[in-house]
């Protein structure tokens, strides 16, 4: 595993060092302009390989007025959003996808793994049975595992159930369980330092770039593609929802989460850590946007006063929140707790192109902007006396902020649905990078101005027992039949996967003929408990009540 490696976004990484012990590691920013500055000593620049701490920095003492600012208009984007191929109204994701993995990654997928098949039988005689993947066999495996996202049972063996009461699939019709076992054995996905998955992940990388152009609010931020097995460079990240995994760089719309660029952390190099990670990661996903005005929002890990005015150089806008011991910000005792600000009170300095603000919230937030008017200003909705909510005034730079700070959230939501069958490390890393090109394409079909399928092709419309569990729960019908009383209702691991409750075998029939009704005015099935209320009839459906 990797050592001593820098802090996420929110401060949290912690890894193995060689002790076994945990370790921590402060990052250390050092940038040395292109030019140098020849301005006022307002602002100062760390040089690499100083040692100065960040409490003796001679840093400019900030007069907070709200007078002398100099105006600043942000820049617009230079490029044209949207899809850059034509793609039709009607055109499914299924569509999109395959422009994004097109033949000549599903050749590239075939090879690799015949010829990974061929070594392994080399090295185990004994279990040389292997029949050559074909193309169609490929696309049959992918969209399995896709399947197994979807439809998860506690044991992969479940798929291939036959009996009617338990569990009943189409996975056995597509392939043999002892065929994708195989398979899975020796699909060449293994991503140890990523020399296996590099090209494939190169072409993944131009055909989302050449797809679809974001319409110019970017967000960069770490996403996590979980992985507890042995691996180089895993990460642990303890305060963040997946905690073991392998961490992503991505770039992504802000809007819509459309990644257009990523790049994979593979740890420190020879054991030691990189200076200045954050400014590089950043500066590498946005090289292929310099001079376009694109606009980057990125948490505390990354932003600093150096990266600030390299991307403003090169024609990227950028604004983040800040740490308040970033080198090159306000020297002041008003950046410490003892401000005195009250809540939602905020002040604001500038720079040349370079605006902080700091605004007291329930603590105090720092936002760094190389593009925002110092004299602007937004709003955020805010909670008043712990109830209801008010629009609070705050600086354009922080409204702005919370506005945008979204794009790789929106991807980290559709990668929960990402198949779980137990592949090795290369199958996790190969089926992220899938689900991130099912996630474009829906992305970009609808663009196009298409509807999106609200339900699974071909998913019936009607209740079926399934098994829903992995642990047993309490059977919705019987809590109902002895409610009131003292007999205790039952458990079960089965359940109806059209309501998502459970239910026992018994009570499943009684369920569907006591709570299915149609819903006159909507034309859609409602499944009804107690009380339901269908907003788009604006009818009660409750049985109880003489509904629908």
């Amino acid at each position: 595993m990797a050592s001593n490696e820098y802090c996420d976004s929110d401060g949290s990484d912690v890894e193995l060092g060689e002790s076994g012990e945990f370790e921590r590691e402060v990052e250390v920013e050092g940038f040395v302009p292109d030019d140098p500055l020849d301005r006022a000593q307002e602002w100062e620049f760390w040089v690499e390989g100083e040692e100065e701490d960040d409490e003796d920095f001679a840093g400019f003492q900030v007069d907070w007025t709200t007078d002398g600012y100099m105006p600043r208009n942000p820049r617009q984007f230079t490029r044209k959003p949207g899809p850059k191929q034509p793609i039709a109204v009607d055109e499914t994701p299924l569509g999109v996808f395959s422009r994004i993995v097109d033949d000549e990654l599903w050749d590239m997928l075939v090879t690799q793994t015949n010829l990974y098949a061929d070594q392994m039988r080399g090295q185990t005689p004994s279990n040389s049975k292997w029949n050559p993947i074909s193309k169609t066999e490929m696309k049959t495996f992918v969209g399995l595992c896709f399947t197994f996202g979807v439809l998860k049972l506690p044991a992969r063996r479940g798929y291939w159930r036959q009996t009617k009461w338990l569990y009943q699939t189409h996975v056995p019709k597509a392939m043999a369980r002892d065929r994708i076992n195989s398979l899975i054995l020796c699909a060449f996905l293994d991503i140890s330092k990523l020399w296996k998955l590099r090209g494939f992940m190169d072409l993944l990388l131009a055909k989302f770039q050449d797809l679809y152009e974001v319409n110019g609010f970017v967000t960069v931020d770490e996403s996590m593609v979980k992985f507890k097995g042995r691996l180089a460079f895993r990460q642990y990240l303890p305060m963040k929802p997946v905690k073991w995994g392998v961490k992503v760089w991505v770039m992504a719309e802000s809007k819509t989460g459309y990644v257009n660029n990523f790049q994979v952390y593979t740890g420190a190099i020879q054991g030691k850590a990189e200076k200045d990670l954050a400014h590089r990661i950043v500066m590498d996903l946005a090289k292929p946007y310099f001079g376009s005005n694109l606009t980057i929002y990125m948490d505390n890990f990354y932003t600093g006063v150096p990266l600030m005015v390299d991307l403003k150089n090169r024609g990227v806008q950028a604004c983040g929140t800040v740490r308040a011991n970033r080198k090159g910000l306000p020297k002041s005792k008003d950046l410490t707790k003892q401000a005195g600000m009250n809540r939602h009170q905020f002040k604001v300095a500038q720079q040349d192109d370079l605006t902080f603000c700091i605004w007291q919230d329930t603590k105090a937030v720092m936002v760094l902007s190389n593009f925002h008017d110092p004299t602007a200003f937004g709003s955020v909705r805010r909670k008043a006396n712990g109830q209801r909510q008010v629009e609070v005034r705050v600086p354009a730079c922080l409204a702005d902020y919370q506005q945008h700070m979204k794009g790789v959230d929106l991807l980290d939501q559709m990668d929960t649905t990402r198949s779980s069958i137990g592949l090795q490390s290369g199958g996790v890393g190969f089926f992220y990078f899938l689900t991130v090109a099912c996630y474009n394409a829906s992305v970009a079909a609808r663009s196009a101005g298409g509807v999106l399928p609200t339900s699974p092709i071909g998913a019936s419309a009607e209740h079926d027992l399934v098994q829903l569990n992995t642990k047993r729960k309490t059977c919705r019908e019987c809590s109902l039949k002895h409610s009131g009383t003292d007999v205790r209702p039952g458990s079960t691991l089965m359940g109806c996967r059209q309501c998502d409750l459970p239910l026992h075998r018994e009570c499943f029939t009684h369920h569907v003929l006591r709570h299915e009704r149609w819903c006159a005015r909507a034309r859609v099935r409602a499944c009804v408990h107690h009380e339901r209320w269908c907003a788009r009839a604006r009818a009660c459906v409750c049985v109880q009540k003489g509904g629908m």
